[in-house]
């Protein structure tokens, strides 16, 4: 299996790129928050915390040298290709119900009816 390592951009000098991941509360995922350039773990989670940690907070913190990231991009088509299709299970068509719905209702009965059907006995 082939893979791309986006270490194309690290500098000379030793350090690294780290990826930085922050989940804000138990119930979010983490979240991608940025990178930062550092010459060990140690240093990358001092730095992660000084900067993306100033002035929000946290309940958990990710610190991943970008190195260890397995890539699979678009260069690579038939490995990210669905193997069967499956569009019937995707949910298509529903997104002008609530349009379609409230033309329903507005053509089922105007005010005037509403109040002719009320003034009937």
């Amino acid at each position: 299996m082939s893979h791309t390592s986006h270490n194309e951009s690290a500098p000379v000098t030793g350090e690294q790129i780290y990826e930085v991941f922050v989940q804000s509360n138990h119930q979010e995922a983490h979240q991608h928050v940025g990178s930062l350039l550092a010459p060990d773990d140690t240093m990358a989670m001092l730095l992660a915390r000084e900067n993306f940690l100033r002035r929000d907070k946290a309940v958990s913190l990710w610190v991943v040298p970008r190195s260890a990231f397995i890539v699979k991009d678009s260069e690579d088509g038939a490995f990210l290709k669905r193997e069967f299709d499956r569009s019937y299970r995707e949910v298509r068509g529903y997104a002008d119900n609530a349009a379609r719905w409230k033309a329903f209702k507005a053509k089922a009965l105007t005010l005037e009816e509403v109040i002719e059907d009320v003034r009937t006995p």
